[in-house]
């Protein structure tokens, strides 16, 4: 049923790349670089330098409706985060293997720990070197669902794109925020790379190239909306 249910929420790589993108800018994040083999089904990493994951939170961040992003019941009627009800870790983790490393910026060290199903593999974190912020290594995405790994790994270039076509949009979207984003194949060239405190028409160029940008014309509203609009 889980497995089912995950497939639901991640239907390919690029879905999962969405929201572990979303995890990274709700952490603070000022630089994001994405890795991708085999069009992320062998191996999905995303690396920030956001705020980290406590080591007393880490064995629950793959939990099912466990998260962080929300204290009491009220928090609901001012969301600032892109999302807060604790699927997304918990759906890939039971379609994929996944790997953390975080270090907070009060702490001494980092901490490393695996997941599968939900739950973590160790008992508790490993103490490690690392740099603040959060490093989450997805691997061998669908093996436990052959018909549609199966059914991925015929189309690895097209899901590459997808996770091209996410990456820009996010770093188009964040521009203004100062956050950079790249993308890399694991054997390959950096195919995305925007500038930390770059402008949002500069990360279009970077996405969608120089031309499209030498087109936009600058808009600015002022006006406010009143309760009728």
């Amino acid at each position: 049923v889980n497995r089912i249910a995950a497939g639901e929420v991640v239907a390919r790589p690029a879905n999962a790349l969405k929201e572990l993108l979303e995890n990274c800018l709700d952490a603070g994040a000022r630089t994001i670089a994405v890795e991708v083999a085999d069009g992320g089904l062998k191996t999905l990493r995303i690396r920030d330098d956001g705020s980290g994951v406590r080591t007393s939170e880490l064995p629950l961040l793959c939990e099912r409706f466990a998260t962080s992003k929300l204290r009491n019941f009220e928090d609901l009627q001012d969301v600032q985060t892109f999302g807060f009800r604790g699927e997304a870790l918990a759906s890939i983790s039971h379609v994929a293997k996944v790997h953390v490393l975080t270090k907070t910026r009060d702490e001494p060290c980092a901490y490393k720990q695996t997941f599968r199903d939900g739950k973590p593999v160790e008992k508790a974190p490993t103490p490690c070197a690392g740099t603040d912020g959060t490093t989450i290594t997805v691997e061998d995405m669908f093996f436990n669902l052959k018909t549609r790994r199966k059914a991925l790994s015929s189309s690895t270039s097209e899901q590459y794109a997808a996770i091209l076509r996410v990456c820009g949009a996010y770093a188009i979207h964040t521009a203004a925020r100062g956050v950079s984003v790249s993308c890399r194949k694991t054997r390959g060239g950096t195919d995305l790379n925007t500038a930390s405190g770059g402008t949002t028409t500069a990360a279009i160029a970077a996405v969608h190239g120089a031309a499209a940008a030498s087109d936009l014309a600058p808009f600015h509203c002022d006006a406010t909306p009143g309760p009728d609009r």
